[in-house]
């Protein structure tokens, strides 16, 4: 074996006996439980139609340079200095309405080969993969609009990102970023931009700084409450908030004006007060799973509100008469969660 780990041959995956024997040199009873095995790991090299396949397995730490090898690899073989005997089956890029995308999503992979700008990419889907920052190729690709880097261990915000002209939406949740250090105020074709699943206790303020920020994703993080909203957040016509700890709906509600779909579900909310009627262009509240007691009458004031679902555990039926009353073309749906619990427990 190479002193690197990495066994190139020429024999195909499925020309190897099936029985596997390992030893160590100086421990010919190593414990292979100890091994771990990452059997038939395979990477399509993108720009071409090969393929490589391999058997990996390491005792401990990461695989992530044999799997950069493998990249290598490829560009090697996109450059014709080398071959596969394996042809990409199922192409990662493929086309639907609105043009090219690329989808290798829970690939495990650590790196991308070269020459991606060739192709006329809208959408790169990379989620779930052991990307540690996002991938050098991401850049040149002048014709991106989405890119989904979510489920990926990128501690770093890719400041760079701003030089992707044409960004719509991106995607950085469940990563490790927790701060955004760079303006943003450049990507001005940026609508959509999530970073939940990030367990924020903060709002990183320079994302204030995208001018035409319209649908923003915060759910699934440690917010305790709205206080990082101010005037600069005035487009947003998408918020949401759900499985956070925010505890009241507070009067920066002024600046969401615009706000078309509200989502707060699994909070620790327990009024719907006055200021509610600040959304005066909202479609669609999704408050459930909080302990809601009161709801403001000025609820009645949010005349294109569409559709309602919460939870009624603490609401009389003179509440929800009353809310009947305030919201009659609303579709109103209640959630008792102690009938859920219950549910959840059979």
């Amino acid at each position: 074996m190479p002193d690197d780990g990495v066994l190139i041959t020429s024999t195909k995956m499925e020309d190897i006996p099936n029985t596997i024997r390992c030893a160590y040199a100086n421990n010919p009873e190593f414990d292979d439980t100890r091994i771990n095995w990452e059997p038939n790991f395979g990477i399509d090299c993108i720009v071409c139609d090969s393929r490589i396949e391999t058997w990996l397995f390491n005792t401990g730490g990461e695989v992530s340079t044999v799997k950069d090898v493998m990249t290598s690899l490829c560009n090697e073989i996109a450059s014709r200095k080398k071959t596969s005997a394996y042809k990409t089956i199922n192409p990662v890029i493929q086309t639907d309405s609105r043009g090219q995308y690329l989808w290798l999503n829970s690939n495990s992979l650590t790196s991308l080969p070269n020459g991606l700008e060739k192709f006329n990419l809208y959408k790169v889907i990379l989620s779930g993969n052991m990307f540690k920052e996002v991938p050098e190729q991401i850049f040149r690709i002048k014709s991106l609009e989405d890119l989904i880097m979510a489920d990926n261990p990128i501690n770093k915000f890719p400041c760079k990102i701003t030089q992707i002209k044409y960004l719509k939406s991106v995607s950085f949740a469940k990563t490790g970023i927790k701060q955004v250090d760079c303006d943003l105020s450049q990507l001005d074709s940026l609508e959509h931009f999530d970073l939940s699943g990030n367990e924020l206790t903060l709002f990183p303020e320079l994302i204030k700084t995208i001018p035409k920020l319209t649908w923003l994703s915060l759910n699934d993080n440690q917010l305790s409450d709205l206080s990082f909203i101010d005037g600069r957040l005035r487009k947003l016509e998408i918020l949401y908030l759900y499985n956070n700890k925010i505890k009241n709906i507070s009067t920066e509600t002024i600046f969401l004006g615009n706000l078309k779909e509200l989502l707060l579900f699994d909070n620790e909310i327990e009024r719907i007060p006055d200021n509610i009627s600040d959304l005066k262009n909202l479609e669609k509240l999704e408050i459930w799973n909080n302990p809601i007691k009161y709801i403001s009458p000025k609820i009645s004031q949010l005349k294109n509100l569409k559709s309602i679902r919460i939870d009624d555990d603490y609401l009389t039926q003179k509440d929800k008469d009353n809310l009947k009353k305030w919201l009659p073309n609303c579709e109103i749906n209640y959630q008792t969660r102690n009938e859920k619990l219950l549910e959840l427990q059979k």
